[in-house]
Order: C-alpha cells, then structure tokens, then sequence
C-alpha cells in the first residue's frame, strides 16, 4: 500500500495534465461524432500544451464553444421545429382557406344555379301565364267572334223571318184583296146573273106549280134551294114560311118538278147559285 501511494504521488503535473487533456479530447471526439450529421464543426489542430495551466484552460475553452455550438444547434433545431409547425400551419390554414374558398364558391354556385332554376321556373311559369292569357284571350275573342256571328245570323234569320212575314201578309193581303175584289166582281156578276135568272126560275117553277085550294093570293114563301152545277135541283125546304101549309108543300113540290132549273153556265158562279134563298113570288 504504501508503494503505490508514493508512485502515485511521484506522478508530475505534466502527466497529469496530460492525462487531464486526453480524456477531454477522446470526450469532445464523442461528442463531435454525435453532432457530425448535424452540423460538422471544424477542430484545430492540437497544439501541445505548454503546461497543465495552458491545457486546462483550453479545455475550458473547447467546452464552452461545445456548449455554445450545441446550444446554437438546440436553437437552429427548435427554430426549424417552430418553422416547420409554422409552414404546416401555414399550409393548415391556406388550406383551411382554400377549402372555405372552394365551399364559398361551391355555395355560390349552388345558389346562382338555384337562382338560375327559380329564373328559369319564373320565366317559364310567365310564357304559361302568357301563353295561358293568350288562349284564353284567343277563345274569348273567338267566342265573341262566334256570338257575333250568330247574333247577325239571329238578326239575319229575324230580319229575313220578318221579311218573309210580311211578304207573306203583303201576298196575303193581295190574294185577300184580290180574293175579295174577285168575291165582289163575281157577286156583281152573280147578282147580274141572278137579276137575269130568277125571273125564268120563277117562271119555271110556276109552271110546275099547282095552286092550292085558296089561290095564289098569300102563297109567298121562300124556299132554299140545293142546286147541282146542272141545275138539279137536290133539295127545296121553306126557310120563311108563308103561314100555309099547303101553299108551303106546293111551293117545294114545284121547285122539285122544275129541275134542273136554269142557271149560269159560268162554273165561278155556280158557288153563288149552289144555294139560293128563293123568295118566291106568283
């Protein structure tokens, strides 16, 4: 024990500080192989220290700019750290925004294409209503065209049935008056004729007459005649008697014995003497 305790204290500060310095070194090449890919720090060349003094203080030296180069690596790292979550919020954020864009616009278009649609209902929803108001106008103006149509065809038929009316009342009052001017001609005839005729009647029936017991005097009645167009006498009834009997019966006896007694042979007149009210007068 004592042998090594007096090597131990025959050591010399040369080696010592030799040794102090060596396992700083084979430290720092530790670290510089850690950091190399990092950020490769170039190391002076070793100078032989002079003296343990000199040495220590190199070491101070080396350590101290290895605590700052790893700080400023620390800080390059946390500044590339916070670079990077900025870059990534960056790109969060314009793609937040591009997103909120894309949406925005997609809205837009949603509602111009709805604003689209609901123009094009409203438009076509005015051409129905246009189109709509314009057949209904064309069916009123054709309905009213059809009344009018009908009401001058009424008038037309009206007008033309009150023509014909009185066309027909003006023919009808000409046949009338023709009928009557003809009535009066053939009465002014008939009577004529009668004037001519009933003095040879008379004279006929007297002829066949045979006077009743009392005479002739007061045998004036007058007798109706049914006359065929030839003069047959079909049938003789008093319509007024005498107030005889007998001289009644005689009269119509008479007037049966004279046929066919004599009338016109005109056959417009035959209607005047088909039936005659003979006043009969010996």
């Amino acid at each position: 024990m004592r042998r090594r305790r007096t090597s131990k204290r025959r050591l010399s500060p040369l080696a010592l500080g030799l040794a102090i310095f060596v396992h700083l070194a084979l430290l720092a090449f530790v670290f510089v192989k850690i950091e190399h890919k990092i950020m490769p720090v170039a190391v002076a060349p070793m100078k032989k220290p002079e003296n343990v003094v000199d040495a220590v203080a190199v070491d101070s030296q080396v350590i101290e700019r290895e605590k700052e180069r790893k700080r400023q690596l620390e800080l390059e790292k946390q500044r590339k750290i916070e670079e990077e979550k900025r870059r990534k919020a960056e790109e969060k954020r314009k793609q937040a925004e591009a997103e909120k864009k894309k949406k925005e616009a997609a809205a837009q278009k949603k509602r111009e294409a709805e604003k689209k649609k609901k123009a094009e209902a409203e438009r076509k929803k005015k051409e129905a209503e246009k189109k709509k108001k314009a057949e209904a106008e064309k069916k009123r103006k054709a309905a009213e065209a059809k009344k009018k149509r009908e009401a001058e065809k009424k008038k037309k038929a009206e007008a033309e049935k009150k023509r014909k009316k009185a066309e027909a009342e003006r023919k009808q009052r000409e046949a009338a008056l023709k009928k009557k001017m003809e009535a009066e001609a053939r009465q002014r005839r008939a009577a004529t004729a009668m004037s001519q005729y009933v003095p040879r009647i008379q004279q006929k029936v007297e002829s066949n007459w045979r006077l009743p017991p009392s005479g002739a005097a007061g045998c004036n009645p007058t007798v109706r005649v049914t006359l065929a167009r030839d003069g047959e006498v079909q049938s003789a009834r008093v319509v007024k008697s005498s107030g005889n009997g007998y001289c009644d019966r005689s009269v119509e006896t008479a007037f049966m014995r004279a046929s066919p007694i004599p009338i016109p042979p005109d056959p417009e007149l035959y209607s005047e003497f088909k039936v005659i009210d003979f006043p009969f007068r010996p």
